[in-house]
């Protein structure tokens, strides 16, 4: 892979599209934001008035990537709310490719990360996997993973534009991973064997998203590449968690991209089960809104091993309640003064009707 696919990048070179502008059977309405790979327009198809989403890419060389995951799509072969498969595709004059999604709600990925916090995006890298197994238990498997594809949705829900979905076998995987077959922006987050023309894996897979994790984390790709737009917020977060937690999430994203397959999880369910057990961890750390951490560490962390989290937990001996204090036996010896007062009249008013007695006697 040269260096011009090691980061994810945008490139504001390419000519720029105009609302009101047709492509193919299809209408630009509005920009809905930028992405890596492209600009993504909110359209209208010029016959059944249907509105939809439409990427516009920014690099001819992408065109070959499109046509192919094109080429490979059957339709739609399995239904979730947070999955669109895509409706069509073409070619802009100048080769630049296009395709067109359903209208989902929400918005790119890259345009809601400033004011994600860490814990958010954590927990899209886990809804990302938790997708990806269900879409292998369909038989289905993502050839590449490009964050252009990626939205938001209005539940803060993760949401996959399924342009990459291929069926789950040798041929298809094999043909999906080809270098050169890739959209540029997926290619920094290939798996170095798959670079190599070799089907794709499990940990294949977990590679290329523990890659974006890098990325979502602290706006770096693991080898040391910044990309360009990158929310530099996320490093601002990832700078300020206490040294331990970061310790161990730094363990988390580097055995996921490790170059040995054999070193990294075996597959994404042992990612997503290490991703959400940090941030069980974590509890409050990555919760902060975005770059506003504070750089107090409270107390570390402990690093425990997955066996010493799924034992059963040892009450905490705490001591004995301090038995409830004695009331004090003079106080109740004591009489109250409105008792006395009650006496005293008691008395003088006996007194009164005593002499009232002996001045009425003759």
């Amino acid at each position: 892979m040269d260096d011009s696919s090691a980061a994810i990048d945008f490139d504001p070179t390419s000519p720029a599209l105009v609302a009101g502008e047709r492509l193919g059977l299809w209408r630009l309405l509005q920009v809905l934001g930028d992405s890596p790979s492209g600009v993504w327009w909110r359209a209208q198809h010029l016959r059944s008035g249907h509105a939809a989403h439409l990427l516009a890419y920014h690099r001819a060389a992408d065109a070959g990537a499109v046509l192919l995951r094109m080429a490979q799509s059957e339709g739609q072969p399995w239904t979730h709310p947070d999955v669109a498969w895509p409706l069509d595709s073409g070619l802009l004059p100048d080769g630049r490719p296009y395709v067109v999604m359903p209208a989902l709600d929400g918005e790119p990925l890259t345009r809601v990360l400033p004011e994600a916090s860490l814990r958010q995006r954590l927990q899209w890298g886990l809804q990302l996997c938790e997708l990806l197994l269900l879409a292998q238990a369909k038989g289905l498997s993502l050839v590449e993973l490009d964050p252009s594809l990626l939205w938001v949705g209005s539940q803060r829900q993760l949401r996959l534009h399924a342009l990459a979905l291929v069926r789950l076998d040798a041929g298809a995987l094999r043909m999906g991973s080809l270098e050169g077959q890739l959209c540029m922006a997926a290619q920094a987050l290939q798996c170095p064997a798959s670079a190599r023309g070799e089907p794709g894996s499990a940990t294949g897979l977990v590679f290329s998203v523990g890659t974006l994790l890098c990325w979502l984390v602290n706006g770096r790709l693991p080898d040391g590449g910044e990309p360009t737009g990158a929310v530099l917020t996320s490093l601002s977060q990832w700078l300020t968690l206490p040294s331990a937690a970061r310790a161990e999430l730094d363990a988390l994203l580097h055995q996921a991209v490790d170059v040995d397959p054999a070193r990294r999880p075996p597959d994404l369910e042992q990612l997503a089960l290490a991703i959400e057990s940090w941030l069980e961890r974590s509890g409050a750390l990555a919760a902060t809104a975005a770059g506003a951490l504070t750089p107090a560490e409270p107390e570390a962390l402990p690093i425990t091993s997955p066996v010493e989290r799924a034992a059963p937990r040892t009450p905490v001996a705490r001591p004995p309640a301090a038995e409830p204090a004695e009331p004090d036996a003079s106080s109740n010896e004591r009489v109250p003064r409105w008792t006395l007062g009650l006496l005293l009249l008691i008395l003088v008013l006996v007194a009164l009707a005593v002499l009232t007695g002996q001045r009425a006697t003759p």
